[in-house]
């Protein structure tokens, strides 16, 4: 008797394939869920073949697979291994990789390798074959569960007791992978046997409750309108289910998938549609197929739309050709697929078994990056403990600085200053104490140069001349250079503040004086011819010695040259503090980057001893916020590195965004691609034409530099950012 023919099966697997496959082409964020639907599908199916049998056989079941799973699987393992050593096609992980998929355990092999599926990166034909290695496992391990429910249920004599064991089961996996999902390691969860093994428990468990227990989750009224209500919802999850929820969407997959096999059971047909089973039967060698197409069109340089559309024709060229070889009953055919398939294997075999085994050096690697990703944690804590404490210093130094301009007149007023000078400082001695209550002054009659010389050379050799010096010895004498040279060779670099004369014997002693005194930048004269300038009433009759508010003037004269020059002095420092530290900003350099500066790390910080570095698995949009963050809190550094390899998927467009967002500051990106890079005011280092020169400076994998690469890298760094 013929088997019923279920449709809607078939369109459920076509749905879920196309869902996939659209989220390996990056159109569809949410496809990844469609493989809870081919879960589900594969308990259910699996459970629903043993059923069938009779007299259960471990043999024939593990053939059934071994056919169906796992022969079309070797073929496209071996056929992509052989590809990608005909044409030099770099791939790291050939061995380890192909090794994995053979034996069935990629998905624990990819979970030890950090690879991220979500990232759907196309560094590896076999990203997507995790899902195959549980499918394997699962095909291992269940026809043994089965038969030892089935004893059970004998041994209790309890049909109900495989069923209820099993939603126990089901239970606990559910709870365990909400539980294991809030950890933030997705993958861990993601690539687990046990934890997604609760999608194929669901279709285990329908197949138990209806094919047992004629217990269904369906109506058969308006069950065509049910069933398309539930794939369009199907649909609607895969196009919107975003990673941050990836639990919750992947059990509401799971149940929705079980509703839609419980609506799909109840139509039956006498005979197959003839082309939706033909499409659904190869959904296999589509999902085996695509991504190693994918990695072959990666550096198939091509309109992106039209390398899309090519990759699906390909794809599904090549994969209902391998479908018909395998399930065709020609002869010719046949024989053809018997040579076929041996030459593969055994070639491809041959291949892996020679290819070499970089693990211990992408090991080293890795040991090196987290070395250095270390080293970058503590240099930084250090640069920002640095950062602080110089900027604390700066700012007490500047607080300082302004403290004492504000206090200026309190300083000036207790400077101990020394005053040598004739009658008119003698006149005026009880007025210039009270403005330097903490001064020394020596008046004396017709003191002259030549006398206060003397006085000066005496107190130098005694050790009691001061470091602030008020003369006033202009009046009584005839002004020579010499006189002037032998006065300043005794007081030294000490600051000298030479009072101009009013009425005294030599007119043009004030006017020689100036031009000369211009030599000695620690003479500062007071201008008290200037002051006294139309105030008679300063002076006796003599027009010399002062009176009255003539002395106070005197001595305010004194008081304000000292102070101005003082306070002039605080302007230049703090203008000096101001530009020194806005210099040293601008010295300021930060380095962004990822597992390209975390290797080159251990050169480029000897280099660079006081730069800021970082280096993280960034994206655009992160490394945008945590930029724009910094300029919100003024501490970006003023000169911005960009080390970032291809792996980074930054594109012109996004350098672009960054230089505007960063439009004060000097920006340098180093560019290991072919693109252009032409950024106005950006400095672009341009490294690609050095790795096409030196294929050494490339490890391995394609991706990572050699030291004699870092080497290389880190002065062409240097040379641009000195």
């Amino acid at each position: 008797m013929r088997s019923k023919y279920y449709i809607r099966l078939d369109i459920i697997r076509i749905i879920a394939c196309i869902l996939i496959f659209l989220y390996h082409l990056n159109i569809l964020k949410g496809g990844y869920l469609a493989v809870c639907t081919f879960f589900v599908l594969s308990g259910y199916l699996s459970c629903v073949s043993i059923f069938k049998e009779r007299h259960f056989s471990f043999k024939k079941y593990y053939i059934s697979r071994f056919k169906k799973i796992y022969l079309p699987l070797l073929i496209i393992i071996f056929s992509t291994v052989i590809i990608s050593k005909g044409f030099n096609i770099n791939w790291l992980n050939l061995k380890q990789e192909t090794i994995s998929v053979i034996f069935g355990y990629n998905n624990i092999w990819q979970l030890n390798a950090n690879l991220d599926y979500f990232a759907r990166h196309t560094n590896s034909p076999f990203i997507h074959l995790w899902y195959i290695s549980i499918l394997i496992q699962f095909d291992l391990i269940f026809p043994i569960v089965f038969v030892l429910l089935k004893k059970i249920n004998t041994k209790l004599k309890n049909r109900n007791i495989s069923t209820i064991i099993i939603s126990v089961l089901i239970l606990l996996l559910t709870i365990l992978f909400i539980f294991k999902s809030k950890n933030k390691d997705i993958m861990s969860v993601y690539y687990s046997s046990i934890l997604r093994s609760f999608s194929i428990m669901y279709g285990v468990m329908f197949a138990f409750m209806y094919h047992k227990h004629r217990i269904s989750f369906s109506r058969e009224k308006y069950n065509k309108i049910i069933f398309t209500f539930y794939l369009l919802l199907l649909i609607i999850l895969n196009i919107v289910g975003d990673i941050n929820n990836y639990a919750i969407y992947m059990i509401l997959v799971s149940v929705i998938s079980v509703k839609l096999i419980s609506y799909s059971i109840i139509k039956k047909e006498d005979r197959p549609n003839k082309i939706i089973s033909f499409i659904s039967k190869g959904t296999y060698e589509v999902y085996l197929v695509q991504y190693p197409i994918i990695f072959f069109m990666k550096n198939i340089i091509m309109n992106k739309s039209l390398k899309v559309v090519l990759i699906i024709f390909l794809t599904i060229l090549i994969s209902y050709i391998l479908h018909f070889i395998l399930e065709s009953k020609n002869k010719f055919i046949k024989y053809f697929r018997y040579v076929f398939i041996t030459l593969i294997v055994l070639l491809g075999s041959f291949l892996v078994i020679v290819e070499k085994d970089h693990t211990k050096e992408m090991n080293e690697l890795e040991n090196k990056l987290n070395n250095n990703l270390k080293q970058i944690k503590s240099k930084n804590s250090k640069y920002v403990s640095d950062l602080q404490e110089s900027e604390k210093k700066w700012n007490e130094m500047l607080s300082n600085m302004e403290n004492e301009q504000n206090n200026l007149s309190e300083i000036v007023t207790n400077l101990p200053v020394m005053g040598i000078g004739d009658s008119v400082m003698l006149g005026a001695i009880d007025k210039l104490y009270e403005k330097f209550p903490n001064g020394y002054f020596d008046g004396k009659v017709s003191r002259s140069t030549v006398s206060g010389e003397k006085v000066l050379l005496d107190l130098k050799n005694s050790g009691k001349l001061g470091n602030i010096l008020i003369l006033g010895l202009a009046t009584n004498t005839e002004y020579t250079n010499k006189r002037i040279d032998n006065i300043m060779d005794i007081v030294e670099d000490r600051q000298v503040y030479w009072i101009n004369h009013v009425g005294g014997d030599d007119p043009s002693f004030n006017e020689k004086f100036a031009e000369y005194s211009k030599k000695y930048p620690n003479i500062h004269i007071v201008k008290w011819d200037e002051v006294a300038k139309g105030h008679p009433e300063y002076f006796y009759k003599d027009g010399i010695h002062t009176k009255g508010s003539g002395m106070e003037a005197y001595a305010n004269a004194i008081y304000e040259t000292i102070y101005n020059e003082y306070k002039n002095e605080y302007e230049v420092k703090k203008q000096k503090l101001l530009e020194d530290h806005n210099n040293e900003l601008k010295e300021k350099i930060v380095f962004y980057g990822n597992d390209l500066l975390s290797n080159s790390f251990s050169y480029i910080k000897d280099k660079y001893p006081k730069a800021n570095f970082n280096s993280k698995k960034y994206s655009f949009d992160k490394l945008y916020k945590e930029i724009k963050l910094k300029i919100k809190n003024k501490s970006l550094e003023y000169k911005i590195v960009f080390v970032f390899d291809n792996n980074s998927k930054l594109t012109k467009n996004n350098y672009i965004k960054l230089v505007d967002l960063c439009k004060n500051h000097k920006i340098y990106i180093v560019n290991l691609s072919e693109e252009k890079m032409d950024i106005d005011n950006v400095e672009i280092i341009n490294f690609s034409k050095e790795l096409k020169k030196n294929p050494d400076y490339i490890m391995i994998d394609g991706i990572h530099l050699t030291d004699e690469g870092n080497i290389a890298l880190v002065n062409k760094i240097y040379k641009a950012v000195k």
